[in-house]
């Protein structure tokens, strides 16, 4: 088994969205730990590299450079053709089988001593750190409304979201259960065209920049180049 690390970036806030609110005063709000730390977690990000993994595949093929990771295709259940190697990679919908590719939930730099010394504040000052400070100072709230077509407000339409601010990095273990070089190519590629996730990315919320590191040595910018390379050739 082989472990990478996954860096992600906010370029713009994000509304990693939890599905939840926030009692009566926050409609959507994001996912956040018992300490108020926002975080990420592994399903969402797995789905999200998915996606990306499904279009670096297609775009390769559209391009006919086929031999970078071995774009075979075969049938699925439901009579649809999808990428071998993506499901290789991934896992396969409805199989028993689990992928080889394992993720962890994505936290904040150097989450580990952060929370403990949150935690040491929170039980010695509790009138001064609670978990609310801390949502504060990773994120914010804004409200928006629906408008119609005469550009007034729609009666009850105001909602408040919760948005963690840009700039937040967050960081994740993958680990490959069994090594392949097409596998790490497909991943470390998925990772430089992961731009956004969340709630609301197609309106300016939720762009990323997404690494995969071996180390400290940068995976996807290796990759990259050898694909450059390749198509110079």
């Amino acid at each position: 088994m082989k472990s990478y690390t996954i860096q992600i970036q906010l370029i713009s806030d994000a509304l990693i969205g939890s599905g939840e609110g926030f009692g009566s005063l926050i409609d959507t709000d994001v996912v956040f730990d018992g300490l108020g730390v926002p975080f990420i977690p592994a399903r969402r990000i797995k789905g999200c590299l998915r996606d990306a993994a499904q279009e670096v595949c297609e775009m390769l093929g559209s391009a006919g450079i086929n031999s970078f990771v071995g774009l075979r295709k075969e049938a699925r259940s439901d009579g649809t053709q999808g990428f071998c190697l993506v499901e290789e990679t991934f896992g396969r919908p409805g199989h028993v089988a689990s992928a080889p590719v394992f993720f962890s939930n994505f936290t904040i730099e150097e989450y580990e001593t952060n929370s403990r010394w949150l935690q040491y504040f929170c039980h010695k000052y509790p009138n001064v750190m609670s978990r609310d400070s801390i949502l504060s100072t990773y994120g914010y709230t804004r409200q928006q409304t629906g408008i119609n077509e005469r550009g007034v407000a729609d009666a009850h339409s105001l909602r408040t979201i919760r948005a963690v601010k840009k700039g937040a990095v967050f960081n994740g273990e993958v680990r490959i259960d069994k090594e392949n070089i097409d596998t790490e190519k497909l991943l470390a590629l998925a990772c430089a065209h992961l731009q956004c996730l969340g709630t609301k990315r197609n309106r300016g919320f939720g762009e990323v920049e997404c690494r995969l590191f071996n180390g400290t040595a940068d995976v996807s910018k290796t990759i990259l180049n050898e694909l450059a390379a390749l198509c110079k050739s």
